[in-house]
């Protein structure tokens, strides 16, 4: 896409964002590589980290929370064994590592390549997407990881209902993306949102249901008579969508719509304001950077 084509004018255009995206797919394609390259270039075991990562937290959170603190985790047959707390964890490890590294790296991504920005015209949606792009080549990996484990350690295949899974990931694909415009927009002005959204995503990692299920969230609030938090937990749309991973891929079931229709509506309102709001303010980001 060339200076005298693209301009400053045509990005804060709201219907072009399409026309726009399509017309730089090489660009964005490149931007993938470029950083998968330079992210792995000097690791002896390149993309054999992407793997190893989700699978030593893994195998630290069932120790610490199976065997030091006893927590108990529901499994098909009642209490779970120590292969399927494995699987449960893993399970919420890899769908929350691709939300949490996508919204920070896309967070900080636009005043990381400011000098691209300050010196090339193309869309800025570009830059933002890059990164959940490279977030989306380590989601494969750790997926195929964690099919791996799963059949290693049940002794079995996911059940037909793994056929959902697709329709979660792009629940969960476009908020991460929504939320990834907004706030990477947001933190070119102000570089607070940045440390805001990584202490964020350190609470979220606990209030997500990660290492634990949200059947024990259930009961402990229940038993302090604390029962309407627990529909307040929900308001963290990544609660619903680490359940419904878990549902489908280990309890052979599929989600209900009470479940998956808070993440939906939190999908839709985070593309439709990150989207507005970042071709709103794209013309003035080589100013502001």
């Amino acid at each position: 896409m060339s200076n005298s084509f693209y301009t400053n004018a045509h990005q804060s255009q709201l219907r072009r964002l399409i026309p726009d995206l399509i017309r730089s797919r090489e660009l964005l394609r490149d931007l993938v590589w470029k950083d998968i390259r330079v992210r792995y270039r000097y690791a002896v075991m390149g993309f054999l980290w992407a793997v190893l990562e989700p699978l030593f937290m893994m195998i630290v959170l069932t120790f610490v929370f199976s065997v030091v603190f006893q927590l108990r985790f529901q499994g098909i047959n009642g209490d779970a064994s120590s292969g399927e707390t494995a699987v449960i964890i893993l399970t919420g490890l890899i769908a929350w590592q691709f939300f949490a590294t996508a919204l920070a790296s896309a967070t900080s991504s636009l005043t990381d390549n400011r000098a691209l920005i300050t010196k090339v015209n193309f869309p800025r949606e570009v830059i933002p997407l890059s990164t959940v792009g490279i977030a989306l080549v380590n989601f494969a990996i750790g997926s195929c990881l964690l099919l791996i484990v799963y059949t290693l350690l049940l002794g079995k295949l996911p059940g037909a209902t793994i056929i959902w899974l697709p329709a979660i990931f792009a629940i969960q694909f476009v908020l991460v993306t929504g939320l990834g415009m907004l706030f990477s927009c947001m933190n070119a002005a102000f570089r607070d949102v940045g440390y805001m959204v990584n202490a964020s995503l350190l609470f979220g990692f606990y209030a997500t249901p990660i290492f634990y299920q949200t059947t024990l969230v259930q009961t402990e609030l229940s038993n302090r008579g604390w029962d309407i938090l627990y529909t307040l937990y929900f308001l963290n749309p990544m609660a619903g969508i680490v359940t419904a991973y878990r549902e489908i891929l280990f309890y052979n079931q599929v989600p209900s719509w009470q479940l998956l229709a808070w993440p939906i509506l939190s999908a839709i309102l985070a593309l439709t304001v990150g989207t507005i709001y970042f071709r709103k303010h794209a013309p003035t980001l080589s100013d502001i950077l």
